[in-house]
């Protein structure tokens, strides 16, 4: 007689279920998305409890299950099928994933915060806290720049407030020489340092930063350092931007930030930055949401792919684009035969003697009716008061430019941010715009 003994176990079923929302993180913090957990069943006691319990059809049952199980197995092996493993990572489960979501409870995960942004001259910019403690630099958040760049009160030609690394306890330098460009094509030099860098309590220690000592001419103004907001991959230095380094420690409660940039003629109050959120009261409607190109480690921009640029609604441009959304950008700026697609709608509009800038009576402003479609029957309309330069003289300049090279690469900014709420999305690698209010 062969006798069979089983060592029972318990099961349960573990059910997550999370809110659903085209809106990554909500704007209130006490709206946060909770996993919710449903309590499980240990349905072996609760059958050994049963008046109708047999342990013999239990040890049956367990067998019958490991049997097919090796069956299945055998045809398989038998029919040359291959069992894929697919690892499901971070980025993939975005941004609702229950694991990633208790291990940052277990990380006292700080989850998000915001920046009051100023705008001039199609500049935004707010303040960021280095060192300790803290010392409040005006930085301009520019996701076309490269690397976190600060002055120090040694470089005679930049913009205050300074950078004092002597009063930091948390400062340690590398003496590394750095030289780059800046956004307006400035020239930047000094050396590379670590330090704390945080907005609000966003904080990130050993974040590589430039201490500028000499800049080309006058600095900027009137803020006084850029903070990248790009791939690492184009960084100077090779470090890993602030926003990234957020995101690789599990520092954010989605790994997103949201540009709200509402200029209008009155001004640009309620600019804001939102690192680890969105703010659902400053859109109305879905965000529509765009991949990336091409979406993978080589990533150096937020590029999206883009089927070309519209005029009154209407398709102009003969071309399909890759398109950088970049801050830094007031209009936009296209392949010379793209641009002059455009202008050949607005009546009197001539190529500049510059080669790549266009002119125009300003009594035609108002048909300066652009927009963009990205991969969607979508056409976002590009803001035409960023469209226009007013000399104070009858004719005017437009801000859709020429690039000068025939690449198929345009990039467009503020022009688009202004009237479009913008979601970048590092965990899904995609772009989201939905219409400001």
């Amino acid at each position: 007689m062969v006798h069979f003994s089983l060592l029972s176990t318990t099961a349960g079923i573990l059910a997550a279920a999370s809110v659903v929302s085209s809106s990554p993180v909500p704007s209130n913090p006490s709206d946060q998305p909770r996993a919710f957990i449903v309590p499980f069943v240990n349905k072996h006691a609760a059958a050994r409890r049963s008046m109708n319990h047999d342990p013999s059809e239990v040890i049956k049952g367990g067998l019958r299950r490991v049997q097919e199980r090796n069956e299945r197995a055998a045809l398989k092996k038998r029919l040359g099928v291959e069992t894929v493993q697919v690892k499901r990572t971070a980025a993939a489960l975005e941004p609702y994933d229950i694991n990633i979501l208790r291990k940052a409870r277990m990380k006292k995960r700080q989850g998000f915060a915001t920046a009051p942004l100023v705008e001039n001259n199609n500049f935004f910019y707010g303040n960021i806290n280095i060192g300790t403690p803290a010392q409040s630099i005006t930085i301009d958040f520019d996701m076309g720049s490269r690397d976190l760049i600060v002055p120090t009160a040694e470089c005679t030609n930049c913009t205050g407030p300074f950078f004092d690394p002597s009063l930091s306890t948390s400062h340690a330098t590398t003496s590394q020489p750095f030289q780059t460009y800046l956004p307006d094509g400035e020239t930047a030099t000094g050396v590379t340092s670590t330090e704390t860098v945080a907005i609000g309590s966003l904080s990130v220690s050993n974040q590589s930063l430039v201490l500028v000592t000499q800049m080309e001419t006058f600095g900027f103004d009137p803020f006084s350092g850029v903070m990248g907001l790009a791939f690492p991959i184009i960084t100077e230095n090779g470090a890993t931007p602030w926003f990234m380094n957020l995101a690789s420690q599990g520092l954010l409660e989605s790994n997103i930030f949201s540009l709200y940039l509402p200029v209008t003629p009155q001004g640009s109050d309620g600019s804001e930055l939102c690192v680890g959120c969105l703010d659902g009261a400053k859109f109305t409607g879905q965000p529509e949401y765009f991949p990336l190109t091409p979406g993978d480690s080589t990533q150096k921009s937020w590029d999206i792919a883009a089927q070309g640029f519209t005029f009154n609604g209407n398709l102009v441009t003969t071309q399909p684009m890759t398109v950088t959304i970049n801050s830094g950008v007031g209009g936009a700026i296209l392949p010379p035969s793209q641009a002059s697609a455009i202008y050949a709608n607005v009546p009197g509009a001539q190529l500049a003697a510059n080669g790549w800038e266009w002119t125009f009576p300003c009594a035609n402003v108002g048909q300066l009716q652009v927009g963009i479609m990205f991969s969607s029957s979508t056409v976002f309309n590009l803001n035409p008061t960023h469209l226009v330069l007013n000399n104070g003289s009858d004719i005017c300049t437009g801000t859709i430019t020429s690039s000068r090279r025939e690449d198929g690469k345009a990039s467009v900014g503020d022009a688009l941010m202004s009237i479009w709420y913008s979601i970048f999305d590092y965990g899904n690698m995609r772009i989201g715009f939905a219409k400001a209010v």
